[in-house]
């Protein structure tokens, strides 16, 4: 007796199976770039977050007031989603996630540092070098979000040769 079967290979993760190619195109290219850079730099200062937790853990929690333990358990959150969010951007996976966890990251941070001097005496001065830079981070954020849309849609995608 013969028995004809065909093994099926299943992945716990669908989206590690998809096939990877390299860009052809000078803007594909540059977008693949901007995002593997991005994400890796997000990744990379989440990490150095919790590397020197403690000094991070008090600028969040400075000058929120009565907020401060509402900053203490945003200095545990925020790492995380910026080391999930350049995780996922850096790797092409699940973008959606990805983008939201950088997204929630980066746009707490001017928030967060603006809300310092209206909760107690900080000055604005004082902080509005950081609530720049983290504009800065969001305007890079949006560029790297919006030139992954097409690539996602396939409609950046090459011909198979």
């Amino acid at each position: 007796m013969v028995f004809n079967y065909t093994r099926v290979v299943s992945y716990p993760f669908p989206s590690l199976r998809m096939q990877c190619r390299f860009p052809k195109s000078p803007m594909g290219i540059a977008t693949v770039l901007l995002r593997l850079s991005f994400g890796l730099s997000l990744l990379f200062v989440g990490l150095v977050h919790y590397m020197t937790f403690q000094p991070f853990k008090g600028m969040a929690m400075e000058g929120l007031g009565a907020l401060e333990p509402l900053g203490m358990v945003w200095a545990f959150v925020l790492p995380a989603l910026m080391i999930i969010g350049g995780a996922l951007l850096a790797l092409g996976f699940y973008m959606e996630v990805g983008s939201w966890a950088a997204g929630i990251a980066l746009a707490s941070i001017p928030v967060g540092m603006l809300l310092k001097p209206v909760l107690s005496g900080v000055s604005l001065p004082s902080v509005m070098p950081s609530a720049i830079d983290a504009f800065i981070w969001l305007i890079v954020y949006y560029l790297v979000v919006k030139s992954c849309v097409c690539c996602t849609d396939n409609c950046c995608a090459t011909e198979e040769e």
